[in-house]
């Protein structure tokens, strides 16, 4: 039997998985993917992200090709009841910070082969479908897994570490000491997913109606799809639901049929709240539907993963290259549980006004919302631990990174497309170098990091144009002067006063440094 040895193995390959090896592999580092289906599922299932994942997305995949598979939302999402009365708006229609319009509609099939290329593009990433886990042993300095093919060939791979993108019945979880936390909230629903024959046009396009008598969501499946989401009430099985024929009755009232729309895809699925505690157990880590489950009323489960992905990637990186100990892999729960746990705190919030089949506690609902006394909707979390200069005390760390179109040695573009996806250490009309030593300029470059000097000046050969004010805004309005910006775009620290950005760096490199483990440290 032949062993595989790479640097990391990804076991999964659904788009946590092609995310976290394009990411690692545009390092340059040996991925072995292991996928234990031999060919792409090539139906709907997730159908919105935001900004900030269109943002990571790009970092792998070049725009013109995000942009044939997603669409911007267009209007607002609305939720209403039974009666068709608005109780809420949530407006996804506008532009986020990260270049990119607030929230994307997109076709997960479509999304995944643009994921999948770009992955393969990379020659230290290895995929190999149609092989499935069915022994894993973690050893002091690496995981030994084995894999089997359904004609029966075994193969046996070795990495320093092992990412779970396995989905809920993950394989690496289950082989790794783990306890979980599940909020109780499970409701079963029937997504539908159809392709108009012809134009059909809604207003708005997406709907959720929080109808005691049967709770609807009616949203855009991507580019050219339609998708609907009817709950099962009390005494209805999943089933009686598995029917083609109760997928046209439940279409009808909406004037969808088979001679106006292809049903493309039917199921139940049941929306669960629930995540493990501990992401990450020696040299083994956890990302997307393997570590947590959120119902799908926020549209941030496939975003969740990825960001998974984004974080778990930039600090692989550093271990991997002995920069940093692997104790820094700790810090990805530190982060990212939190910042998933408020996410579904959200979903459940809206989960509940929607699922409500009780008469009763659904006129209750509907006078608190009309009437404008209801719990306030959950911000939008920042991340709050973990690596950030004095959480708590900056007005930006844990915050978003702005991304906008700049110009820099005569290429005119999205600031990542022109700069790079790294470390960055950003200075508004001031050149960040001029306030560090040459030990720490040392130490930016060899954690990857680019100093970019901004401003509104055009044709500045060595500084970089921000070409519609936007970063000019951003700094003024936050007054920073510098902003120091992790490569999952999450800014670190924003400083006041430019001379204080030695105070800012040297705390970065404390908090690397010290991280000694199995790998090594500076």
């Amino acid at each position: 039997m032949k062993t595989l040895e790479y640097d990391v193995l990804v076991i999964g390959y659904g788009p946590i998985g092609k995310m976290v090896a394009g990411l690692l592999g545009k390092k340059g580092w040996n991925v072995g993917v292991f996928e234990k289906y031999d060919k792409p599922y090539g139906l709907p299932r997730a159908v919105k992200y935001d900004h900030e994942i269109t943002r990571t997305i790009q970092s792998i995949t070049p725009v013109e090709e995000i942009q044939k598979v997603s669409v911007k939302v267009p209007d607002k999402y609305v939720w209403c009841n039974g009666e068709g009365k608005t109780l809420l708006e949530i407006d996804w229609s506008q532009n986020g910070i990260s270049g990119w319009p607030s929230d994307m509609l997109f076709n997960q099939a479509e999304l995944e082969e643009i994921m999948d290329a770009a992955s393969k593009s990379y020659p230290t990433v290895d995929v190999h479908l149609g092989y499935e886990g069915i022994y894993l042993n973690e050893q002091e300095d690496h995981v030994s897994v084995m894999f089997k093919k359904k004609d029966g060939e075994v193969v046996s791979a070795t990495a320093k570490y092992v990412i779970g993108c396995d989905g809920a019945n993950s394989f690496v979880r289950e082989n790794m000491e783990h306890s979980i936390t599940d909020l109780g909230f499970y409701n079963d629903f029937l997504v539908v997913d159809i392709i108009p024959k012809e134009e059909m046009k809604f207003d708005p396009m997406n709907l959720q109606i929080c109808d005691p008598k049967r709770p609807t969501t009616r949203v855009s499946g991507g580019p050219g799809r339609r998708r609907w989401e009817f709950m099962l009430l009390p005494g209805e099985t999943k089933e009686e639901f598995q029917n083609e024929a109760v997928c046209w009755e439940l279409l009808k009232p909406w004037n969808i049929t088979p001679e106006n729309a292809i049903l493309e895809r039917y199921t139940v699925y049941t929306f669960k709240a629930k995540w493990v505690n501990e992401w990450r157990k020696n040299r083994l880590i956890l990302a997307g539907d393997a570590a947590h489950l959120t119902p799908p009323f926020m549209g941030q489960g496939l975003s969740s993963g990825i960001r998974d992905a984004n974080n778990i990637a930039w600090k692989l990186d550093l271990v991997l290259q002995g920069i940093t100990g692997d104790t820094l892999l700790d810090t990805y729960t530190d982060e990212r549980k939190p910042h998933m746990i408020k996410l579904i705190d959200a979903a459940i919030y809206l989960g509940k006004m929607i699922c409500t089949t009780d008469e009763e506690e659904a006129k209750r609902r509907d006078e608190a919302f009309l009437s404008g006394n209801f719990p306030p909707f959950p911000e939008f979390p920042i991340l709050t631990d973990g690596i950030l200069y004095q959480p708590g005390k900056n007005n930006l760390a844990g915050q978003l990174s702005l991304q906008s179109v700049v110009t820099y040695q005569g290429q005119t573009d999205l600031y990542d497309n022109v700069i790079g996806h790294s470390w960055m250490v950003m200075g508004w009309n001031n050149n960040p170098k001029q306030h560090l030593s040459d030990e720490q300029i040392q130490f930016m470059e060899k954690i990857g990091g680019k100093f970019v000097h901004l401003t509104n000046v055009e044709g500045s050969k060595e500084k970089v144009v921000d070409v519609e004010g936007k970063y000019e805004k951003f700094f003024k309005d936050n007054q920073v002067e510098v902003i120091v910006v992790r490569p999952d775009f999450n800014i670190f620290a924003g400083v006041s006063h430019a001379e204080d950005l030695s105070k800012v760096i040297d705390s970065l490199k404390a908090t690397l440094s010290p991280r000694v483990g199995a790998v090594g440290s500076i």
